[in-house]
């Protein structure tokens, strides 16, 4: 199942919380500004303090397709934390999301989305038919770039 399938199937149900339209499960969001820790963590996912970017969740989902472990980490960007020297120095562009994997650090979610196939490649997170694969990169921009 493709990261794009699965963001077309979320709908908000409440500020914190999603439903899967096809299955009906709801998916909590952690309230900012907890951090959430799982067992044996070497990614480490920033996201806005608000949970409002498309392109974190397309991270997310990808992280959770692939069931990778992983922290995440959030950032005030209202409040300009993006611009500490400490994130900065972690993230070239001082966007969310940004991941960081056993001390390297990569912004941009499709550049992301990329590199988790390649270092992960179990299971897949696009088709490999090109067709399939390029429609399912398409729908995922567009829900990137319109979904909020």
């Amino acid at each position: 199942m493709s990261v794009g399938h699965i963001m077309a199937n979320l709908v908000p149900v409440g500020r914190w919380t999603l439903r899967d339209k096809t299955t009906q499960s709801l998916l909590a969001l952690p309230l900012p500004p907890q951090e959430i820790t799982l067992p044996h963590p070497n990614l480490l996912l920033y996201v806005d303090a608000k949970f409002a970017s498309p392109y974190a969740m397309s991270v997310f989902v990808a992280l959770h397709e692939k069931d990778l472990p992983f922290e995440i980490a959030t950032i005030d960007l209202a409040g300009n934390a993006n611009r500490d020297p400490n994130f900065a120095a972690a993230s070239l562009t001082r966007r969310v999301p940004t991941l960081v994997h056993n001390g390297f650090a990569l912004s941009e979610s499709s550049a992301i989305a990329e590199y988790l196939n390649e270092v992960f490649p179990t299971p897949p997170l696009y088709p490999t038919e090109p067709h399939s694969r390029a429609l399912a990169r398409q729908v995922q921009a567009w829900l990137r770039s319109d979904l909020m």
